[in-house]
């Protein structure tokens, strides 16, 4: 309770250094969920919602609540019942955007405030404490300007991509914390069926929806750019996550494993832009199966 509750309020008090913690926030629920009963599942998640809304307040208790406890108890549930690990994540995270809607929709209607000006006004708020850092560091004329100007554009861009944003990172929060459960998996009185991360793929109808979303780009009215834009986005990391499926299967086959793969997570680090080109192998996977090893034929 008190590892939940610590992973979560690091994450409401120091962002952006606290997503990291957020996102193993129901790491502790999730574990006692298979080492001790549902029981004590449900008795670290209600105490550290009680201990958060005691804290920080009612709405963060329930942001906790939405989050964290659905995502340890949901996922738990099912790959105790035999769903694969992309399914369990998948169900998961419908549910928890499903629910994250209705909560939305309740605090509309209570309150009379609209969430998606006050996510509008914080994204603005962030970029103007942004811009007085820089301005407070000594930079002036030209450049300042054209920081402005390139913050402005980013926090627009932000502004159309956050419902994305929040389901990428529900994705995230689901898929570390079903990594830290399989790395733990050999303690637990129950057998998991989490595959390897390596034999991940996309369902090959998926590819349409991408090249759908990307086309829609071309359209006038945002009413139909903004959610194409939101999808493409959601697809690009499904895509992402394939390539570098494909990544680690051909590292897997290298005498030195180890040191590739933390290789390539310092390049991702290094060199952001390299996702791109592994969203792109993972697109190109669909076609050219390159975790199949190839037969050489005797000429």
């Amino acid at each position: 309770m008190a590892g939940s509750f610590v992973l979560f309020a690091a994450y409401l008090v120091i962002p952006p250094a606290g997503i990291f913690s957020g996102l193993l926030a129901p790491f502790p629920a999730a574990y006692c969920r298979f080492r001790y009963g549902r029981p004590t599942a449900v008795i670290v998640i209600f105490g550290a919602t009680a201990a958060m809304s005691a804290l920080f307040g009612v709405a963060a208790g329930i942001f906790y609540l939405v989050q964290c406890g659905l995502i340890a108890l949901m996922m738990s549930e099912l790959l105790l019942r035999g769903f694969s690990a992309t399914r369990s994540i998948v169900w998961t995270t419908a549910a928890n955007l499903v629910l994250l809607s209705g909560a939305i929709v309740f605090f509309t209607m209570s309150s009379g405030q609209s969430v998606h000006l006050l996510a509008v006004a914080e994204i603005q708020k962030s970029v103007a404490q942004a811009i007085a850092i820089y301005e407070k560091s000594g930079i002036k004329g030209d450049e300042l300007v054209a920081l402005k100007q390139a913050m402005s554009s980013a926090a627009d861009l932000v502004i159309r991509l956050y419902p994305a944003l929040v389901t990428i990172s529900l994705i995230a929060m689901a898929g570390c914390n079903l990594a830290l459960l399989r790395r733990f998996a050999a303690g637990f009185s129950q057998t998991l069926t989490i595959g390897l991360f390596r034999d991940y793929r996309n369902p090959d109808v998926l590819v349409w929806g991408l090249i759908a979303a990307g086309f829609a780009q071309l359209a006038a009215d945002p009413v139909i750019t903004t959610p194409a834009l939101n999808v493409l986005a959601i697809l690009v990391v499904l895509y992402f996550l394939q390539g570098l499926a494909v990544l680690y299967t051909v590292i897997a086959r290298q005498n030195i494993a180890g040191v590739l793969r933390v290789g390539l997570h310092i390049m991702l680090v290094l060199q952001p832009y390299l996702a791109a080109l592994i969203a792109t192998l993972g697109i190109f996977d669909l076609w050219g199966d390159f975790r199949t090893p190839r037969k050489q034929e005797n000429l």
